[in-house]
């Protein structure tokens, strides 16, 4: 996400809220109290990126793209993507790391470069992006599915118009996994 995507002050309160959460709850959480987490904190920090807070850098078409062209330089070389979508000011990408690269220094090239390109081409200058990255490890085909639905749904469901974000999706990746043709 870009460093202006949240409001500190409702950030800082939502640390607080989920440090307390974890220590009223300890885990192994059944199935209701994780559902709860979710709602309390990653989904409602989702609809806070969805809302649009900041500058939003990447609604501009050129920085947008300048991002997608960092992000495909590599593909197939040091990993392999499978969708992303570009929002106002975060963005969403599935992709599988190839063997002996990781994933701190694929996220550090792509920030690193499109920060640098980006700020260039807005003539402004400072921090673009939040240090830190939400990643997950996906855990089979079923979860892969959800996650691609979330990547193309996400602007729908921020209200987003065409132009407002860049949506990639490589060719025939849907088909490979439908087809079973991946491994879990």
């Amino acid at each position: 996400r870009l460093s202006d995507s949240l409001p500190q002050t409702r950030l800082q309160k939502w640390f607080d809220e989920r440090r307390t959460w974890y220590a009223t709850h300890p885990e192994p959480w059944d199935r209701k109290t994780t559902e709860e987490f979710r709602e309390k904190f990653p989904r409602r920090l989702e609809k806070w990126l969805d809302a649009g807070y900041g500058a939003c850098h990447l609604r501009d078409q050129t920085s947008a793209q300048i991002l997608a062209n960092s992000m495909h330089h590599f593909d197939g070389e040091r990993y392999d993507l499978a969708s992303f979508v570009i929002m106002p000011n975060h963005v969403h990408t599935l992709f599988q790391l190839r063997a002996g690269w990781e994933l701190e220094t694929i996220m550090h090239t792509w920030k690193s470069y499109s920060a640098q390109m980006i700020n260039r081409h807005l003539q402004r200058s400072g921090q673009l992006w939040q240090p830190e990255s939400w990643d997950h490890l996906l855990r089979g085909i079923a979860h892969l599915d959800r996650c691609l639905s979330y990547v193309q749904e996400n602007p729908r469901k921020a209200g987003l118009a065409s132009g407002e974000f860049l949506h990639f999706e490589a060719s025939g990746f849907r088909a490979l996994y439908d087809n079973d043709e991946m491994c879990e």
